[in-house]
């Protein structure tokens, strides 16, 4: 796979009780915006990740570049997009930007998923959809 692929846009209104002592968004809200898009993807395409599935994602690595400080109020948009496929790893990454105006981008989130099959302790190939997305 070659070309990164928007799969998904889910927006967020910030919660206040998610801001630091200085007024910005916590550093660690980011990482559980950006997660709970991605579970919205899983969502989106009827993907299991329950803990009674045979099979299911498991998060590897991830990474976030902060450019802009976000702050109360504020509805942001997080694009989740399928960047590569390598065998059992999958990389996507997220774009998180203002929802009122597009040309903010408060970051960049990385991610590497693979699937694991909880009963035998392996990691397994990625659903076929997930090459079709």
């Amino acid at each position: 796979m070659s070309n990164k692929r928007l799969l998904h846009s889910q927006k967020f209104d910030i919660r206040w009780g998610d801001m630091d002592a200085y007024g910005h968004l916590n550093n660690t809200s980011y990482f559980l915006y950006v997660q709970e898009a991605r579970f919205e993807l899983l969502r989106a395409y009827d993907l299991d990740y329950s803990a009674s599935a045979d099979n299911a994602p498991i998060l590897l690595d991830t990474s976030f570049n902060f450019k802009k400080q976000v702050t109360y109020p504020e509805t942001i948009l997080i694009e989740t997009y399928l960047v590569d496929i390598d065998r059992k790893k999958v990389y996507m990454e997220q774009i998180m930007k203002s929802a009122n105006d597009l040309d903010i981008v408060y970051g960049t989130c990385t991610s590497l998923i693979m699937w694991y099959d909880f009963k035998n302790k392996v990691t397994v190939m990625p659903p076929e959809v997930i090459h079709h997305l």
